[in-house]
């Protein structure tokens, strides 16, 4: 018999130094010299291809290029550019007939997004039949269609978070490797499966971070975690172009990487879907899914948690044969909907996350001993080995369970009370096409009715309205946007406990018992136009269209003399009847424009109407039969000289970019970001508006918190969103007060006798925050903070922080106020409620000639949040202008 091989022992997890010896002293000098001249931190070496895949097993084929013959460098030796992995794995698919490479989509940074389909080549020759027959029966699951021959498909998600690189870094070993090995398995396998790899979900913030850590190593890389390497600048690579959390967007479907995205999923209706992460924490371990067994959402199946747990068994089977510490059932929850590895939950699929301890360079010192970015890469490709021979075990499992999902979800849909859901957007149909667009990404159908439609004590009027059917393959997705939340086994949510998307775009919205019959054009289109006379004296448009301010600002970048109406007024229309124009109507009259000619103004204005889907009326005369005229000092001027949004080391990149990318992708507009320390006097008397967003103002240098302090109080207009507002409360020149929820804890001065689980003390804590809930609040829709919001009574805001804002005096600087019973959706305690009741979301303080308006909710909360974002317009335009005595009278 041959003999055996001996098996190769995995490198220890911990590093340990040999306990001290007793020398002579001659040889222990002599010793420590020596040690002292080879002590020198030798170059890390190269990992051989071994270290990473089953080479000796795999027999590769050497006509497909290793990464390292490719790059010219092995992979973990250094960090991949974006372009070099795209490059490498173009290179794969031009060499093997099992390979395509196919781009999807492009990046806010004009990356592409590409993905690989990996099957045998008689697979590949009928890749378009074996996709339409997946789709056939998803869309049509009560019948009983065969699926015995049917390959099963595994998507392979990688590196969501840039800064996370042994996720993609891993990628390309599984692309060389389902590429090249010629091993009986996996032949077997490809031609029983289609493997979707997606290298890389953010090729922005991948390259940001690799860019950052390859520039910071030396040679020789300290494993110290203080050192630069391991310290990544301001933004992270976590995030996308405009610093969103990817991650988070699988529901909302802001950005062109998940919009993509959705579209290949939905192409193809996966049976798994993995999702490769990384861990900031260098202590962790490994972890994969199952994770905290009750923080699952209820509309994911218990068999899609069996099957996860059968894939689990094999994940640690094989971590076990390479020595990796992991862990399972801890941590991370699977309840938010739009995460990687939960929204295929909901769409018939199976998500799996997986978490490597990140080195965040290329190695580090931990609790486990030194962790280097080999190491980590190799976990990656290890558990994604496992997922595939999981795949190939359970292959008639998983097409069973996806057919059986669909099939029970329109069961399900049959037996529901509610048969149909309506929303309306009273004014602002750019909203509700909005929303129409975001149902069509997720494969859901939806129809204008064909007349008004009567729910309860309101009636949703045809034009204003769109219908969703609750009979769909969607119904259980559709259940979750729609549905709301408030009690929960546990508490511990990794991201938001609430989503309702209603309450998102800010519509008005009912169950029926009936589906109400389509109107002949189904679709939501927004539409503009500019009507009136031919020779205008004023031009006037609502203040409610979602777009109103991307049309100011076009009128302010023109140079353009514009008036806000601060009390509603009349206009008479050419048949008799007349249109009243709410408050903040914005007003353009002729005559007094020294920048713009009357045809060039009319020639924006047209722009305008089309461009921003506004009605804009042209009027012949100033005088109206009614108060107020157009000449009365109720109509307040405009102007702002520009806004600076304030970045760098100690602001909130998340709140920033969501920020940066609604001027930039919404209002498109310029705004400037500068960091803390370039605030100066001279630079803040340019600009009319500054905004912290969830910046801590004691993190800006002293100089700039003098500078903008004297800027406010000379007239400028400080806008503090999230936690900004809080961190101003220690600062005497604005006297804002906190209110503090109280703590469910006993407190310190009385002593208690009921013993409390020191285990539990993370799960207290974490119940006593506020991590992503619905609140609603009222307001006065006559406040200029509050202008634009329509005819709805309440706007539900998001909620994702404990700043809670005691009332100023005058109610006139307390636009809203939450709502006796404030909690629509999510998880919070009975004491933050109770604090919630007697706070303001948005309080106005005046100081001296200056305003700070301060936002607790976030108004563009993701970049999705429609129903508040005219409340980060209404600040930057009006805010200036609230008074304490409100009304139009002058102060003195």
């Amino acid at each position: 018999m041959p003999a055996r091989k001996k098996k190769e022992r995995p490198p220890p997890l911990c590093h340990f130094s040999p306990p001290a010896m007793h020398l002579p002293s001659r040889l222990l000098a002599a010793l420590s010299l020596a040690a002292l001249v080879s002590s020198r931190a030798a170059e890390p070496e190269p990992r051989a291809l071994e270290y990473y895949l089953p080479v000796a097993a795999s027999n590769y084929d050497p006509a497909v290029p290793t990464p390292q013959q490719a790059l010219g460098f092995q992979v973990g030796e250094w960090h991949l550019h974006h372009h070099e992995l795209v490059d490498y794995l173009g290179k794969v698919a031009a060499q093997s007939d099992r390979v395509t490479l196919t781009e999807y989509a492009r990046s806010h940074g004009r990356r592409p997004l590409v993905y690989l389909a990996i099957t045998a080549p008689e697979n590949h020759a009928r890749l378009e039949d074996i996709r339409k027959a997946r789709i056939a029966r998803v869309e049509s699951p009560e019948k009983d269609a065969d699926i015995s021959g049917a390959p099963i498909v595994v998507w392979m998600g990688y590196g969501v978070h840039g800064n996370e690189p042994s996720a993609s870094n891993a990628s390309v070993l599984l692309a060389y490797h389902l590429a090249a090995a010629r091993d009986a398995q996996t032949a077997d396998f490809l031609k029983k499966a289609v493997v979707l790899l997606e290298p890389c979900l953010n090729p922005d913030g991948f390259e940001r971070f690799a860019d950052w850590t390859n520039s910071h190593r030396g040679r020789h890389p300290s494993a110290r975690r203080a050192d630069r390497e391991h310290q990544e600048g301001w933004p992270s690579g976590r995030s996308n172009y405009y610093w969103f959390d990817l991650n988070r967007d699988w529901l909302p479907a802001v950005h062109p990487e998940s919009q993509g995205r959705l579209r290949l999923f939905h192409d193809w209706q996966p049976n798994i879907v993995t999702d490769y992460h990384e861990m900031g924490n260098v202590n962790r371990s490994y972890f994969f899914q199952p994770g905290i067994a009750k923080m699952v959402h209820p509309l994911t199946p218990k068999q899609n948690q069996a099957l996860t747990e059968k894939m689990a068994q094999e994940h640690a089977k094989a971590l076990d044969a390479i020595g990796s510490l992991y862990y399972t059932g801890e941590s991370y929850d699977d309840y938010y909907i739009g995460k990687g590895s939960t929204y295929p939950d909901v769409n018939g699929s199976v998500g799996v996350l997986f978490e490597q301890a990140s080195s965040r360079g290329y190695h580090q010192d931990t609790e486990h001993g030194r962790l280097d970015f080999p190491f980590t890469i190799r976990n990656q490709i290890t558990t994604s080995l496992s997922t595939l021979r999981s795949a190939h075990a359970l292959r008639a499992e998983f097409l069973a369970y996806q057919q059986g999902f669909y099939r029970d979800a329109l069961k399900e849909a049959a037996a529901s009370k509610t048969q149909a859901f309506i929303f309306s957007a009273p004014g602002d149909s750019a909203r509700l096409e909005a929303f129409q667009t975001l149902l069509a990404r997720h494969q859901i159908q939806s129809h204008r009715p064909a007349q008004d439609v009567k729910a309860g004590d309101r009636t949703f009027a045809a034009a204003d309205s769109l219908v969703v059917p609750a009979r769909q393959r969607q119904f259980r997705l559709i259940t979750a946007m729609f549905e709301t939340r408030t009690k929960f086994e546990s508490n511990i949510f990794y991201d938001v406990s609430a989503w309702h998307l209603p309450s998102a775009f800010g519509l008005l919205h009912a169950g029926l018992e009936s589906v109400p019959a389509p109107a002949a054009t189904p679709l939501v289109k927004a539409a503009g136009a500019l009507t009136g006379v031919e020779k205008a004296y004023a031009y006037v448009f609502s203040w409610e269209p979602r777009h109103a301010p991307r049309a100011l600002w076009r009128l302010i970048e023109a140079k353009a003399r514009c008036w806000a109406a601060t009390r509603a007024f009349s206009t008479p229309d050419a048949d008799g009847k007349k249109t009243l124009w709410p408050h903040g109507s914005i007003v353009v009259p002729v005559a007094v424009q020294d920048r713009l000619s009357s045809e060039e103004l009319r020639q924006l204005m047209e722009t305008i109407a089309k461009e921003d889907t506004l009605e804009v009326r042209a009027l012949g005369t100033g005088y109206h039969g009614g108060v107020p005229d157009l000449g009365s000092p109720t109509f307040q001027p405009l102007e702002n000289n520009g806004v600076l949004l304030v970045t760098g080391a100690g602001a909130g990149s998340i709140t920033a970019g969501e920020i940066w990318h609604h001027f930039d992708q919404v209002w498109q507009t310029p705004l400037t970001m500068a960091e803390g320390g370039q605030l100066t006097t001279t630079l803040l008397n340019s600009f009319s508006t500054v905004i912290l967003a969830s910046t801590p103002f004691t993190s800006l240098p002293v100089g700039a918190r003098s500078a903008l302090q004297s800027w406010v109080s000379r007239g400028g207009c400080l806008i503090a969103i999230g936690s900004s507002a809080g961190s101003l409360a220690a600062q005497d020149w604005c006297k804002i007060e906190l209110a503090k929820a109280a703590v469910d804890t006993p407190p310190k001065d009385k002593p208690t006798q009921e013993t409390l689980p020191y285990e539990d003390a993370a799960e207290r804590r974490t119940g006593r925050e506020l991590n992503g809930v619905i609140v609603e609040a009222r307001y006065d829709r006559t406040h200029p903070l509050a202008w634009g919001f329509g005819p709805r009574p309440l706007i539900q805001l998001m909620r994702d922080g404990a700043t809670f804002l005691k009332p100023a005096s005058s109610s006139y600087l307390n636009p809203l106020q939450y709502t006796a019973a404030p909690l629509v959706s999510g998880s919070a305690s009975k004491e933050n409620l109770e604090a919630m009741k007697a706070a303001t979301p948005v309080q106005v303080k005046v100081v001296d000639s200056g305003r700070v308006i301060l936002l607790t909710d976030n108004p563009v909360f993701r970049g999705h949040w429609l129903g508040t974002e005219k409340l980060l317009a209404n600040a930057i335009f009006f805010g200036p202008h609230v008074s304490t005595t409100g009304g139009d009278e002058d102060e003195h």
